[in-house]
């Protein structure tokens, strides 16, 4: 086991990709039910005098005002649900019908997201679970709830609710509120917190809301998103909003973003290539130039996955070429190399271009790889 950091790369030189299929998850759909409260108002005045009329003048103002303030209504106008890896995003445009502006300060704001959670894909997840997380002002503008409790943080499941609030006709918020991916923990397990916002809706203006549900499970979270059907309460100040989020299918089989990173200039060659406009070089007579190891790429687990190269054997070349993948399991305390799902491969062709296809699978806890070419010969030749 060791502890150096490691980094995740670009692919260019080399291709790798993935050739698992889509399978649907588990979803669990509970009831919802709504209640509708109507206020009236009447007012009768039989007796004389003055100041008993505005006495009743100002009751009535009061309770106009407040009886305008609890119709003001809220129209979900738009709704963009998007899978983000293992995550999931949720745009919503929402009208003001309402003939003057409203100031919603982080008090006027709240969320409540209710769901059975599962997702086929992976064991502990088999059974749907039921999640229930709260927003507030108090909470702040991200909110982590436990979904498998366990003493091993391997094994522990946790979901992070992310809201962002603005208006305008900016598709994304500002740069002052945007939301950083799989914000940092600390400590594990508790987040940084991050105080709501005051947002002024103009008259028959628009209010933006995004929502991110990530996953945080070790393995898992990066790609398997929770599935089920969503239950949301939006507070805006007295009003009250009810949606409900089909997030119980995946829309796409989510893989390792990063790829293999370009070599540094001093270690291409543009005189040969198969494709322009050059190709990686080793060369076994400069001393640290007879290999080259890609950094680290993260993959997903137990997917079969194809490595596919040209290469070049120079005439008169002494000793052997070889590949070499390494796989990884990373943990939040180092990382540990699965020799299991190591490869090593020989290849003697000398004089012209050859082709490589390889196909292999990563390892059920693996969660990154790295890839490396060698020259091995006895004299530095080649």
């Amino acid at each position: 086991m060791s502890t150096a950091p490691r980094r995740f790369p670009t692919l260019s030189t080399s291709r790798l990709t993935s050739l698992s299929n889509s399978r649907p998850g588990l979803g669990f759909r509970p009831g919802s039910s709504r209640i509708t409260i109507v206020f009236a108002f009447l007012a009768l005045s039989l007796a004389p005098g003055l100041g008993f009329l505005k006495e009743n003048a100002s009751r009535a103002s009061a309770l106009a005002v407040r009886a305008s303030a609890v119709s003001r209504r809220w129209t979900i106008v738009r709704k963009v649900q998007t899978q983000d890896q293992g995550d999931w995003q949720i745009d919503y445009v929402v009208r003001l019908e309402s003939p003057s502006a409203a100031t919603l300060n982080p008090a006027d704001l709240a969320l409540i997201v209710r769901g059975w959670l599962s997702n086929s894909r992976v064991a502990a997840h088999a059974v749907p679970r039921p999640v229930s997380t709260a927003l507030s002002a108090k909470s702040g503008a991200n909110v982590l709830t436990e979904v498998i409790p366990s003493g091993d943080e391997l094994g522990k499941c946790r979901e992070r609710l992310i809201a962002r609030f603005w208006s305008g006709d900016s598709e994304s918020p500002p740069s002052a509120c945007a939301i950083a991916n799989h914000l940092p923990l600390a400590p594990p397990g508790a987040l940084i917190y991050e105080p709501l916002p005051t947002v002024i809706v103009p008259a028959k203006g628009v209010l933006r809301i995004r929502l991110r549900l990530e996953h945080d499970h070790f393995l898992h979270g990066p790609y398997d998103p929770l599935l089920g059907v969503r239950e949301v309460e939006l507070k805006l100040g007295p009003d009250l909003l009810r949606d409900t989020l089909a997030l119980d299918r995946e829309q796409y089989l989510a893989q390792g973003r990063d790829g293999w990173a370009t070599p540094p200039e001093d270690r291409r060659d543009t005189r040969h290539f198969v494709s322009p406009p050059d190709s990686l070089s080793l060369e076994a007579h400069v001393p640290g130039n007879h290999y080259y190891r890609f950094a680290e790429k993260p993959v997903r687990y137990s997917t079969k996955m194809r490595l596919s190269f040209w290469y070049l054997i120079a005439p008169g070349t002494e000793g052997d070429f070889r590949v070499q993948v390494a796989q990884y399991k990373d943990s939040p305390h180092g990382w540990q190399v699965l020799h299991a799902g190591a490869i090593e491969n020989t290849y003697t062709k000398v004089g012209r271009w050859a082709k490589v296809e390889q196909t292999f699978r990563t390892e059920p806890q693996a969660t990154s790889i790295a890839l490396v070419f060698k020259v091995m010969t006895p004299n530095d030749v080649g």
